[in-house]
């Protein structure tokens, strides 16, 4: 114990021989830590706030509905026959965060064609208070919710058919008893998803219209959307199919997980570059002190002490560093946290446009408690590899070693 004692005094005395490169050192490892952790938080929080704001326009975490609603191999396709009531919802705790919706593939008649598109009726006062889809009314107004036969087109699809707001249009579908349904609706806002495909495939009236449309009992609807995005649990329904999102949009969410693998693979390429640094620069400092060595070896040191003592030396700076790296990426997280950061900064002030919406995030940077040690291991792991060549050439070109 005492020679261990002994060996930490000595190598942490042989840190200050040089100590404006010591201290480059400890800057170079602290603010690559530091930058590597602030990096992982923004982008597990980018993606998250991110696909917040695209979930809550319109798509929702999950879908509760009939278990057979959804094709097994293709969520892409529905059987609108398959419909569900609320006596069926095992969990009644889920409707707070939830809405329902009645939806039916129809074809709506402008005055220049008529083009199919996919009308869903909406619960209007719960999609104000859980969606931010009537954000996206660029003309006219959202749905009222005692309104009768009103009817929401995207800005594209209403200039294809001609109609704008205040017009009447025909909407021609199937019932749910096989007969043909047909009305007038009257147009009372186009949206506008910043120039994404949806705007060619969605209109929305209130669920009572689509409901009388498609000859569905009041209590009956297709989907109970929930938009409680704090929560990544699915809820456990026996008699019900429950849909992530992941699986409604899988394109958005293989992208997302893309981005978060990058982004892990250019922090593993920052460690490494910055271990090579290091090592070319320790190599300098222990050849600088081969002579030193040499003594130590004629006085009776072994050549496994003047190693392990070396060893210790980087250690030490890389605890420091480490320490240093760790406070600096936390204070950054915590001051994006309450200066949350505008994702077009990074876009050349262009919104996202994901999935057919537009996406105009702020990143509040949440702390992740795996990344302040997972982050630290990794660089201890490259630190430890840095050490191994120039260890072996000093010991090498000791020309007295025991």
């Amino acid at each position: 114990m005492k020679s261990f004692a002994y060996l930490l005094k000595f190598s942490y005395r042989n840190l200050f021989r040089v100590p404006k490169r010591t201290l480059i050192m400890i800057l170079s490892l602290s603010f690559g830590c530091g930058f590597i952790i602030w990096d992982l938080n923004f982008a597990n929080s980018g993606s998250k706030e991110i696909m917040k704001d695209f979930l809550t326009q319109y798509a929702g975490v999950y879908h509760v509905t009939h278990p057979d609603y959804y094709d097994a191999k293709n969520k892409k396709q529905f059987n609108s026959y398959k419909t569900m009531t609320d006596e069926d919802l095992e969990r009644k705790d889920l409707i707070p965060k939830s809405t329902r919706r009645a939806v039916a593939p129809v074809f709506i008649s402008g005055e220049k064609k008529t083009l199919g598109v996919l009308m869903t009726g909406l619960e209007v006062e719960k999609e104000r208070k859980l969606s931010t889809l009537y954000k996206a009314i660029r003309a006219g107004k959202f749905l009222e919710p005692e309104g009768q036969r009103e009817i929401i087109l995207g800005k594209k699809f209403a200039q294809r058919i001609e109609a704008n707001v205040g017009d009447e249009v025909a909407v021609v579908g199937q019932a749910m008893d096989g007969s043909v349904a047909n009305d007038l609706y009257r147009v009372v806002g186009l949206l506008d998803f910043g120039g994404g495909d949806l705007e060619e495939s969605l209109a929305f009236t209130q669920l009572h219209s689509a409901q009388e449309f498609l000859s569905l009992p009041p209590e009956r609807f297709h989907q109970r959307v929930s938009f409680d995005v704090e929560s990544d649990d699915l809820p456990k329904l026996k008699s019900l199919g429950v849909t992530r999102w992941f699986d409604l949009i899988p394109e958005i969410g293989f992208s997302v997980q893309f981005i978060d693998n990058i982004t892990w693979f250019a922090c593993i390429i920052i460690v490494m570059v910055v271990s090579l640094g290091l090592s070319n620069t320790l190599m300098i400092t222990f050849f600088e002190r081969e002579q030193e060595f040499n003594s130590l070896n004629i006085i009776g040191a072994q050549t496994k002490w003047i190693t392990i003592s070396l060893m210790i030396e980087v250690f030490i700076m890389g605890t420091v560093a480490i320490g240093l790296g760790v406070l600096m990426g936390y204070l950054a997280v915590k001051y994006f946290y309450y200066h949350p950061i505008n994702i077009e900064l990074f876009t050349g002030g262009k919104p996202i446009i994901m999935g057919g919406m537009t996406i105009v995030p702020l990143v509040k940077i949440y702390a992740l408690p795996q990344y302040f040690w997972q982050v630290p291991l990794m660089i201890y792991f490259f630190l430890s590899l840095t050490m191994i060549y120039p260890l072996i050439r000093v010991i090498r070109r000791s020309k007295n070693a025991i």
